[in-house]
């Protein structure tokens, strides 16, 4: 499944100001345990976090399970230091992760 996350930060802020993040991920969200056909069952298969980085601080971190819907949609606030990437960083069950970044440009 290709993973797909839809990132909204503001074209420009200034230094001080408080934005706001948005990301929208499309993520079937799959809380497991339905019978696979087979005699078994489909195993869980969630983002169980994500975490943004900016100017070498984490400044967001969200620890997820199985009641947050699929294509989850997070909105965060920041302070506007620098220009530079916010680092998005989600961790899915069975260890794999999906690195995104966006940059905020600061006048």
């Amino acid at each position: 499944m290709p993973f797909n996350a839809r990132i909204t930060v503001p074209a420009e802020a200034k230094a001080g100001e408080i934005v706001e993040i948005r990301v929208l991920t499309r993520h079937p969200m799959d809380r497991g345990g339905q019978s696979d056909g087979k005699g078994g069952t489909v195993p869980r298969k969630i983002l169980n976090r994500l975490t943004a980085t900016y100017a070498g601080e984490q400044v967001f971190r969200f620890d997820m399970h199985t009641g947050v819907s699929a294509n989850p949609f997070v909105s965060f606030t920041t302070r506007a230091v620098e220009t530079g990437d916010i680092t998005f960083e989600w961790r899915e069950d069975g260890g794999e992760t999906y690195t995104r970044v966006a940059r905020l440009v600061v006048t």
